[in-house]
This record gives C-alpha cells, structure tokens and sequence, in this order.
C-alpha cells in the first residue's frame, strides 16, 4: 500500500497557539481510525516513535506525530508538562476531524508520550478510545522529580540538560554563539558523572543556569507534595476514564511503580485494562538487560516469540478502534489480561490479576551478630523471627560501638556516598542500568548485608516488595536505602528491586517533620516490585544503607534542604532487629 506523509499539520489550540504535526495515511480512500502521539523531542526523530507509523498506517490507521507547545515546529512556550493536558484534549478532538477518519483516536508512545496520553485522557476528549501507554509516569512527585521524598537527582540533572540541548538548538540556532553554547551542553552531559552531579547546591546547578533552564529551581522549591505536583498527577483519576488502556513496563524501569498503580487503579474502577511487563530498563526493552541475559523470547520485539510491538499494538488497536473479528486480534483479547516475565526462569506467564491472587507475603528478618557490615560481616537473613544463629557467628573487632546482637551500626558520610550500579535508572550513560553485580558496594563498611543460606528449592518472588526497619540516627534528617539481591553461587550479587526514603516524609510527603536524633523509628521502605525465582543454590540477600548516588540526591543530614544547600554532617546510623524490632523484607512469595 502507498502510504501519503503530510508534514508539519497545523492545529490550533484554544488559546491560538498553532502546533504542528507529520500526518501518515495509507493513499487509498478509507476511513481510518487514528493514532496519536505527542512528542517533546522532536516529530521527524523516528527513533523514538515506539511504532512504526508507516507500518501502522499500512495496517489501515491515520497516524499523527506532533511536537507538544514550545518544542520543535510547534508554536508556543514549553512548561513544566502542565500544557498536555488541555492541548492533549485539544489535538485528540482536531485529530478526530481530520479528512478520511472514523472520528475514533487512539494514543500510543512512551515516557513523556505516556504522559500526554494520561493528560488528554483525564480531560475526556470524546474522541478518545483507547491508550497505550508504554513505561509511562502518572504522577511528577512520585515518578521523575522525587521518589519518598528523595530527590532523583540522576535523572533530572541529566534529561534537563539534554532537553536544554533541544531547546536551543530551537531557539539560538542562527546565533553567532550557538555552536560554542551548544557544545557546552554535551561537554557538561559527558562530565556529569565526574562532577556534574557532585555539584551543590543542585538548585543552581550551573550547567543549566548558563543556558537560561530554570525547571530544576522551581522543582525543588516544591519539596513537599503541593497543589504544585497535584496539578501535575493524574493518579486518583484514572478511575474516571471509560477507556481501557493496554500498560506496558519492565522491572528495571524506572516508573515501573506508575505503570503497575495505574494498572490497579483502572481495574478497581472496573476498565479495561491489560498490563504486559518485561525485565526491560527504560532504554532497553531486549532480552539483554543490564548484565543478565534473559533471552530472545524477553525482548518486546519479539514478546514470547509471537509478537513485536508493532504487531502487538496493532491487534490491540484493532480491537479497540476497529472491533476486528480477524481471528489473531480476538486470539489476543481471549488472552488473560496479565503477561509478565519472571527472571530466573526467564519464562512468560499469565495471569487474571496483579499482584497475582495465590500471592503468600511472607516476612524474611534481618538478624546479625552485631556487625552486618560489608558481604563478608555476620548479618544474615532468616524467615524466623528468633534466630539463635547470632551465638555462633564469628567474633569481630570492636569498631567503636558497644557490640549488641540486635543491632547494627554504620556511619553515612554525604562527602562518601554509595554509588548508584544498576538498577530502575534513566540517567547518564556513565551509570549501567538494570541487574548489576553488587559485590564491590557490598564491600563497603556503610553497608549493611544480609545474606539467607543457600536454597533447597526454587522460591518464587512475584509482586511488591517491602522493607520495614526500625532505625535511629544522630542527625535531624537523613537517608536509609534497602535492596533486594539474587546470590548467585560464584557468590554475584544482582540487585532484583530497591528503595529509599527520606526519614522527614516519612510519615507524610506534604508535611515531613524532622526526626529526634537517638530516637528509634519505624519505616517502611517501598522497593515496587519484580518478578524473580531464586533458584535452588542460590541465596537471598538484603542490603541496607543510606546513599545510591547520584541517582538519589544526597542526603546532607542537616536537616535543612539537600538540594538548596551544601553544608554536610556525617550520620551515624542504626538498625534494630530484636523481637521490639523485626526488621523485615516482606516478600509476595509465590506457592508451588
């Protein structure tokens, strides 16, 4: 089929603000459903399409990619995504009306392109049909900017500045300056890891400052959840739709836990909604993710080895837009509505619910000897509460502590943070995502490991995963980080699922309140979720310190504001695990 490309579409919006679009329609007469998607970094930049618009337009659906206000050919100032929303609406009810439609609109994309589907959705365009937001946010506090109040310095620091690159390129191209302004930016991308992120305090991050960016100030001024991140959210909303919605995610994503909350909340709506998630990073959704391999059958362009992503939103589409009775879509919809994969086995499994119904969460304790410090320390795990193995363990030098068996020490020194390996991260390249071996983190005295004794038979983890400890410190304010690890036999350590909080939110995110040093609290650290067999031989381990750096901000331990700030203490910490304090992992451990 001959497929037509218009370029540069106009469409204005209520305030008269013309943003342009590339229109892709088969050249035979139809009409067609649509399929929107709406992008910040650039139309003509097929790479980062999801789909395959010519593909899909030969598959009988009008395709438009436009550029969102203030980016690219679109006219208009770029804000803080607040402007999706009514332009979202805005572009779904003008695509609707486009010549030769059905006037039925269907949005795809990822990321930021999730967002915007999220955005015109909640503002019930009628055109609207069908989502299918791909590793997409739902909400800014909770998602890119902070995470339990922890800011997620990696990736701000990082995509501001790559959108900065974007933006004036846009802006300043015809001036004399630009080559020298713009080269700066991708030296200050390429430093980031050497001293972009070290820089305090983050407000005034200067790389972006010199270039006229001020998103990042204006972001960490709102450091509780405000009406500023409300109007950004669209959790609690979701409810409200009568579209279905086809999510997609992967475990080492880094707004997995938006993808899987989005899906609950539309299915306790009662929507329809399907949810599909791989072992895929936000960048990588292959069968190779991180330092694991998990197979060809794990990539999304190949989905069990039926689908690639193309022809997996094409049945879906088709079934919403077009209500095909062709027998591979109505295959595809008789299909339970949960597929996810579970590393380990590296295998595909379906499900009619997430978190699964047979799900048994089950509580693993943190025991020690007293000093759980470092892989090669006495912590270890076990699923008793009482474990008596603390009388046998080794004895160890007294490192200035008075030695107790219920509790451990460490002290987190902001000038020394753990740096972030692996894990759910969207920031600069110098930092691998994913699995990672954790064996040289595991070595530092700020790090608190316990290791469970080798399996006897595969143990299935599938669902959210959380940690709850009971903690004290010497500072006002400070950071615990916990982590899931699958122990291999040759003793490598892959990170399965992590979390931090930041103690001020921990009791609330818009009114945090500072601790009482020496006062033990209990937390609770929220590591989202995975889904992995720990085979037989290897070992289960929990990783607990106060820094993943850069990737979280630093916690300053002041008790002021990390991120307007600079001046630092060192924190000595604790954790408890007596019968008072049972610090746990709670595991959605799956029956056999």
């Amino acid at each position: 089929m001959r497929i037509v490309i218009e370029k540069n579409v106009p469409a204005t919006m209520r305030d008269g603000v013309i943003l342009h679009a590339n229109v892709y329609r088969p050249d035979v007469s139809g009409p067609y459903p649509v399929l929107l998607t709406r992008t910040p970094y650039g139309k003509d930049m097929a790479a980062t399409f999801v789909l395959d618009p010519v593909r899909m337009a030969e598959a009988g659906y009008i395709v438009v990619v436009q550029d969102v206000r203030g980016r690219f050919a679109s006219q208009g100032d770029y804000g803080n995504n607040d402007q999706e929303f009514t332009d979202g609406f805005d572009t779904v009810q003008w695509a609707a009306q486009l010549p030769d439609t059905t006037g039925a609109v269907g949005m795809f994309g990822a990321s930021y392109y999730g967002f915007t589907q999220w955005a015109a959705a909640v503002m019930h365009p009628p055109a609207l049909k069908a989502l299918a937001p791909l590793i997409a946010y739902a909400d800014h506090w909770e998602g890119p900017v902070y995470r339990a109040g922890a800011f997620e310095w990696g990736l701000i620091g990082s995509w501001q500045l790559a959108m900065a690159a974007q933006d004036l390129a846009r802006r300043q191209a015809t001036d004399p300056q630009f080559p020298l302004l713009f080269a700066g930016i991708f030296h200050d991308l390429d430093r980031m890891g050497q001293e972009g992120y070290w820089e305090l305090p983050i407000d005034t991050f200067a790389p972006l400052e010199k270039v006229g960016m001020h998103f990042l100030s204006e972001q960490v001024s709102h450091d509780t959840y405000d009406d500023y991140w409300r109007a950004l959210s669209v959790r609690g909303r979701l409810k409200e739709l009568t579209i279905p919605a086809l999510h997609i995610g992967g475990w080492y994503d880094v707004f997995i836990d938006s993808t899987l909350r989005s899906f609950r909340e539309m299915r306790d709506a009662g929507q329809e909604a399907r949810l599909i998630i791989g072992p895929w990073t936000h960048l990588n959704q292959s069968g190779a993710v991180g330092a694991l391999d998990f197979g060809s059958a794990a990539s999304l362009g190949f989905l069990g080895l039926q689908d690639d992503v193309n022809a997996l939103h094409r049945k879906w589409f088709d079934w919403q837009l077009k209500g095909s009775q062709a027998p591979d879509v109505q295959a595809f919809a008789q299909l339970p509505p949960v597929r996810i994969f579970t590393m380990g086995d590296n295998r595909w499994q379906f499900a009619q619910d997430w978190p699964l119904p047979q799900t048994t969460y089950t509580p693993v304790y943190l025991h020690s000897g007293g000093h759980a410090n470092t892989a090669s320390g006495n912590g270890f795990l076990s699923f008793a509460m009482d474990d008596g193995r603390q009388s046998a363990v080794p004895a160890i030098e007294d490192r200035g502590y008075a030695m107790n068996s219920d509790v451990d020490h460490f002290v987190y020194d902001p000038a020394n943070p753990v740096l972030t390996t692996g894990g759910n991260l969207l920031m600069s390249a110098a930092f691998p995502t994913g699995p990672q071996d954790q064996a040289h983190v595991e070595e530092r005295d700020d790090v608190l490991v316990y290791t469970s004794d080798v399996l006897t038979s595969d143990v299935e983890v599938t669902g959210p995963v959380k940690v709850k400890l009971w903690v004290s410190t010497n500072v006002p304010d400070t950071d615990f980080v916990a982590r899931l690890c699958d122990v291999h036999p040759d003793g490598r350590s892959y990170n399965i699922a992590d979390g931090i909080i930041r103690l001020r939110y921990r009791d609330s995110l818009s009114e945090p309140t500072l601790v009482k040093p020496g006062q033990v609290y209990a937390i609770d650290i929220d590591c989202w979720a995975t889904s992995n067999v720990f085979k037989a031989g290897h070992r289960m381990r929990v990783v607990i310190t106060s820094s993943s750096f850069p990737r979280w901000s630093r916690n300053l331990n002041t008790g002021e504001s990390s991120e307007r700030t600079q001046a630092a203490v060192a924190a000595q910490q604790s954790v408890y695990h007596d019968r008072e304090h049972p610090s746990h992992i709670l595991l959605p451990i799956i029956p056999k």
